[in-house]
């Protein structure tokens, strides 16, 4: 199977057990599931899928010398997210932001999956655990083909730069089982980038008031019994058009709000939301001389930035909505 990546190019997938868990129903339906949650209502352009980036992950890792079974695990690893992807942690508050990831087995063992597993010689429990496999998933401020992945993947779609994002593809390695850099100066771009992309998309307040509209959503939905926890396992337009066309006033209030002309502005005494997202920084490893260091330990000025956006995240921003 030949697939046209916005990230890699034209990719091959050719291993017979990958293509058989491509094509099941966990994997299928993240076509259904935005990576922005229901920010792409109101940002056209936000038009990363679960699955795009989980073929995408999948790529990396093979790319990078990782065994078909750690590809596997990559190519499941989002199977559990909920429609509109995080904005269930705002309606099941979580400060991890990891509502889904209880969710993980569950969806795979009542999946055809299982069956496909076996079919190859793969053992189920191994593929669950995420520890054993390091490429794959490590805590921040490391690096992790995860992290790496949607990084590129949702700054290309925000920056509309591909050629920018596809430089670092080059400067990622294998070095004890984990993915570090092999240049100080990309490292430092790579990291800076994060940040960026942190301010301007993961925890730009604009798109959190989205998350928390489409919540408040969602809780009056369940709530009321117009859609149940199970629905939150289908795709985003299943939920979306369940309470669209619920009839309730509140519920749509809150609809009609999601739109490309919603303006907020911070107004830290008269405010509707605090708007406020989980942290997140990575601050990589890269090897310079044989010597392995990380960037905030060789770029002072990087580690100032770090720390700050650390504490703007934590303190998060009061806004207020004035006009939709």
């Amino acid at each position: 199977m030949e697939i046209d990546d916005r990230v890699y190019g034209k990719i091959q997938v050719t291993e017979p057990v990958l293509l058989e868990i491509m094509q099941s129903q966990p994997v299928q339906r993240l076509k259904g599931i935005y990576q922005a949650g229901i920010s792409i209502r109101a940002i056209p352009k936000l038009t990363v899928t679960r699955f795009e980036h989980s073929v995408g992950v999948m790529y990396l890792l093979q790319k990078l010398g990782a065994s078909v079974e750690e590809q596997i695990a990559g190519l499941l690893h989002d199977v559990p997210h909920t429609a509109f992807s995080h904005v269930v942690d705002y309606v099941f508050r979580s400060k991890e932001h990891d509502f889904h990831e209880k969710f993980h087995e569950k969806i795979i063992t009542e999946s055809g999956v299982p069956i496909v597993l076996k079919k190859y010689g793969f053992a189920i429990d191994r593929i669950l655990d995420e520890k054993n496999f390091p490429l794959l998933e490590r805590s921040a401020p490391d690096l992790c083909a995860d992290r790496v992945d949607y990084t590129l993947r949702d700054g290309i779609t925000h920056f509309e730069d591909t050629a920018l994002f596809s430089r670092f593809l080059g400067h990622f390695v294998v070095q004890d089982n984990e993915i570090i850099m092999n240049d100080a100066e990309m490292a430092k771009r790579f990291a800076e980038l994060y940040i960026d992309m942190d301010k301007a998309r993961w925890a730009n307040p604009l798109e959190i008031v989205f998350y928390e509209i489409m919540a408040k959503a969602l809780r009056i939905g369940l709530d009321e019994g117009i859609i149940t926890e199970e629905d939150l396992f289908e795709v985003d337009d299943y939920v979306y058009n369940k309470l669209k066309n619920s009839g309730n006033k509140d519920i749509l209030e809150q609809l009609a709000k999601i739109n490309p002309n919603l303006r907020i502005v911070e107004d830290k005494n008269q405010y509707d939301y605090v708007a406020k997202a989980k942290l997140r920084f990575i601050d990589p490893k890269f090897v310079a001389n044989g010597k392995i260091e990380r960037v905030s330990e060789r770029f002072p000025d990087f580690k100032e930035r770090l720390l700050q956006r650390k504490k703007e995240s934590e303190e998060g921003k009061r806004v207020k909505i004035v006009s939709w």
